[in-house]
């Protein structure tokens, strides 16, 4: 093989080589810019929620205040939204009753299983809410007052 043909088929491979990369980093640029797109609309997405979890606190607090939601009922709501908003509020004092509440009510069966219970065993556990709710109806009336005046933190994505 001659000198010219071994610096031709060099100059070939070069060029192929130099295609391969700009290909590769073409692909990666995409890619990246795909993943980035996908990161801004999760962030959106848990802003959202956020911002709805937020809403629904404020919705059911006053819906307690109202008498439009039983006191149990509302601080099994509010634990369980509290957990995914500002779950370390549960541990200050004037928000302990509502993990109390919760802890207290959590075996109790919801739904289709209350539907399945017999009037006795509903009974027993409506009793049990209702001695719930008498003992600790003036701590739950001021947790759920000073949820309302809570400023809760603005969400502050990941990036």
């Amino acid at each position: 093989m001659s000198t010219n043909t071994l610096i031709l088929l060099l100059v070939m491979f070069c060029i192929a080589m130099v295609v391969v990369i700009i290909s590769i980093f073409t692909r990666q640029r995409n890619a990246s810019k795909v993943n980035q797109q996908r990161i801004e609309d999760m962030q959106a997405m848990l802003k959202k929620q956020y911002t709805h979890r937020v809403k629904s606190i404020d919705v059911i607090t006053r819906a307690m205040a109202d008498k439009q939601c039983e006191l149990i009922e509302g601080c099994i709501r509010l634990k369980q939204l509290l957990d995914h908003v500002e779950s370390d509020l549960l541990m200050a004092e004037e928000y302990q009753v509502i993990a109390l509440i919760f802890n207290e009510t959590e075996h109790m069966p919801i739904k289709e299983q209350w539907k399945q219970l017999d009037k006795k065993a509903k009974h027993k556990f409506t009793q049990h809410r209702l001695a719930l709710e008498a003992t600790h109806s003036q701590d739950i009336h001021a947790a759920a007052l000073a949820l309302q005046q809570h400023e809760f933190l603005v969400y502050e994505s990941l990036n």
